[in-house]
């Protein structure tokens, strides 16, 4: 008998990755694609988090209220934290410390939910609530086909409690979240006080490296390990339509068991490893502006990754530059990627190593190639995906263009 696959999106992302207009995005082209606003499913762990600690937060808040008492402890939140004897004493001790401390209660954040000691215990009981609740969805979910209907995991353990879902990975450079944080007011009042960049920039790294910890500390589990993915999606400069469309297209694959690649990023990020008249030049069977007519008929494959080098914290094309810049021309915004070598590794089809082609890259390439991310006028520059490079390959040359 064939095993169960229904549509489990379970989507993880470091911080201020986009998971939640990603959502949005996913749920309005499915809608589009002709999916029942009542068969698409969205399960939010911080959601439930923030569910579990308002109502503990509450019940700590009214312990002089009986009748206010009465009422939360018939909630099936309290039920659930109050389900055995190990769990009620762990309650009563947060209880105590809480107490006889100065938190005020009154103006509680999730933020500190998240991170004080005093908490450590009940959160413990409360990720273990939602960790089994979300393991049992999962089972529950595949029990039976459900065709029509799809489910949407935010969550960024769902990749280990539900198996069986594609397990989709939201990453953003520390400068591009940093932005984001500094910019965007309608963030919870946590992200809206940053006096600069890079304070955002350390606050954000801070966050990330926390989760990171608590996960391995709680879970034994590493976020950050790619081997825990499906699908990885750089979405520092990627649109949310893109964003949504790749993980849509990608889940299909997923699905149908048919190949797709893992890795997807911006063209902006894979360097061009050659000059501009090969790029705009015949590349085996096809040019560059019939590259462009095929992907904008087509669309790009899914399984067919430009093949790139990386060393010194850069990605630079081997295989594939009418293909890359082809999506750069149509403005699209993800393209998927496969790292054939790193750092001291060999190339496997010649060439040296990885780290000797970066080393090769130059700025006249650099500059040629800019020109066709240019759209409405507004310029692009690799110094704005690489910040340094270009000072960094001046010294190298030794030259000032």
């Amino acid at each position: 008998m064939d095993k169960i696959r229904n549509k489990i999106i379970a989507l993880s992302g470091q911080p201020v990755t986009g998971k939640g207009t990603t959502t949005k995005a996913l749920i309005e082209k499915l809608k589009e694609d002709g999916y029942k606003a009542e068969n698409i499913h969205v399960i939010s762990t911080g959601n439930e988090f923030r569910r579990y600690f308002n109502i503990l937060i509450d019940f700590i808040r009214n312990l002089n209220n009986d009748e206010k008492i009465k009422e939360l402890s018939e909630t099936k939140e309290m039920k659930d934290i109050m389900s055995s004897l190990e769990r009620r004493l762990h309650f009563i001790n947060t209880i105590s410390k809480i107490k006889n401390s100065d938190i005020d209660l009154e103006n509680f954040s999730i933020e500190q939910a998240n991170n004080l000691d005093k908490l450590k215990e009940i959160r413990s009981i409360i990720d273990t609530l939602i960790d089994e609740g979300i393991k049992k969805k999962g089972i529950e979910i595949n029990s039976v086909n459900n065709p029509d209907e799809i489910w949407i995991v935010d969550s960024r353990l769902a990749f280990s409690n539900i198996p069986d879902a594609f397990s989709v990975r939201l990453t953003a450079t520390p400068e591009v979240a940093a932005k984001r944080l500094f910019n965007d007011s309608t963030r919870g009042k946590e992200d809206s006080s940053y006096k600069s960049l890079e304070e955002a920039k350390t606050a954000r790294e801070k966050r990330r490296m926390g989760e990171q910890e608590r996960y391995k500390e709680r879970y034994g589990v590493d976020l950050e390990d790619p081997n825990n993915y499906d699908l990885i999606i750089d979405t520092s400069f990627a649109s949310i339509d893109d964003t949504a469309d790749v993980i849509l297209d990608c889940l299909e694959h997923y699905v149908e068991n048919k190949p797709f690649t893992k890795n997807w990023t911006t063209p902006k990020e894979l360097l061009p490893m050659q000059g501009i008249r090969e790029t705009d030049g015949r590349a085996e069977e096809y040019t560059l502006d019939e590259m462009v007519e095929i992907i904008n008929k087509n669309g790009f494959l899914a399984d067919k990754p430009i093949e790139v080098v990386e060393a010194s914290g850069y990605k630079g094309i081997i295989e594939g530059h009418h293909r890359n810049f082809a999506c750069a021309i149509l403005g699209k915004t993800l393209i998927p990627y496969e790292v054939i070598a790193k750092d001291d590794e060999k190339i496997p089809y010649g060439g040296g190593t990885a780290r000797q082609r970066i080393d090769s890259l130059n700025l006249t390439n650099l500059f040629d190639h800019e020109v066709l991310f240019e759209e409405n006028g507004e310029k692009f520059s690799y110094n704005s995906v690489y910040p340094g490079i270009y000072n960094r390959l001046r010294e190298k040359e030794g030259s000032i263009r």
